[in-house]
């Protein structure tokens, strides 16, 4: 913009210059004046955007998955079996069979952990470092264990594991939690009944208690939860199925802050909201 400014000033100069009929001199002197300020102007340092903040996830996330996996393994692509070993470092880095994987730098992570009408819970985790060649490691943790590691067009995948007793040992939320914890804000919510309405509603997020408004999640008596982190951190999501079919789904932006809430029981929306500008 300030170089738009200059040049729009330098070229309205020559024009009035030329209308009053001034002397070449002058016309030459406030032209080099003029590509004085273009210059001061173009030199001037441009403000870049600041970064969008991260999460820190790999705190809660490591604990979960840090671990040594043994079992029935096979190789791919070509299905052989052999004997294989996947050990998950606490630092994220992750090797077997001669292949490496950082998963500290993982751009994206999914896990849900659900419970099944006997009331057992299983824990699923899929860690990827980027959509190409960097690499993935996926655990499954409670009736069935298994733990696969591909990069590229190779990996391991291995069934009948030694249970990972962190990854299924606990709720997902208390995880999350330690990035959320006492998350109070204020975020506008449509009205379901009318969308041209909208209203400011209080969210807090303490002692594993969702309340936005006067309703409340209980996450403790959830039957199923899911936790997301994408874009390296930028973006966080937390979704619970609770009893009576009532589902949440909240996402919240690398610092923590809430950007999107939505709400739902058996038979339709109860909330929708985003945060405030």
């Amino acid at each position: 913009m300030l170089r738009r400014t200059a040049l729009l000033s330098a070229l309205t100069l020559s024009l009035l210059l030329a209308a009053c009929g001034k002397k070449h001199e002058e016309a030459v002197d406030d032209s080099v004046a003029a590509e004085n300020a273009e210059a001061q102007a173009t030199e001037a340092p441009v403000e870049e955007p600041k970064p969008e903040p991260k999460a820190d996830y790999w705190q809660f996330v490591g604990p979960l998955v840090a671990g040594t996996y043994e079992g029935e393994c096979v190789r791919l692509p070509d299905a052989r079996k052999m004997d294989a070993t996947i050990k998950v470092g606490a630092d994220g880095k992750v090797s077997s069979s001669g292949l490496e994987v950082d998963l500290h730098t993982a751009k994206t992570i999914m896990m849900m952990r659900s419970r099944d009408d006997k009331g057992q819970y299983s824990t699923v985790a899929t860690l990827a470092v980027d959509e190409g060649q960097g690499g993935t490691l996926s655990l499954q943790s409670g009736k069935e264990n298994g733990a696969s590691l591909g990069k590229g067009e190779t990996g391991i995948a291995c069934t009948t594991v030694t249970a990972n007793r962190n990854l299924n040992a606990r709720p997902l939320y208390q995880s999350v939690a330690k990035l959320l914890e006492g998350r109070k804000q204020t975020i506008g919510c449509l009205d379901t009944k009318n969308l041209l309405v909208r209203r400011k509603l209080d969210f807090a997020f303490d002692n594993g208690v969702v309340k936005i408004g006067d309703a409340s999640f209980d996450l403790k008596d959830a039957v199923g939860e899911g936790f997301t982190v994408n874009d390296d951190g930028k973006n966080v999501g937390l979704i619970v199925e609770m009893p009576a079919k009532r589902t949440l789904n909240v996402l919240f932006d690398g610092a923590g802050n809430v950007t999107l809430l939505q709400a739902h029981n058996d038979q339709e929306s109860t909330h929708h909201c985003m945060v405030e500008s």
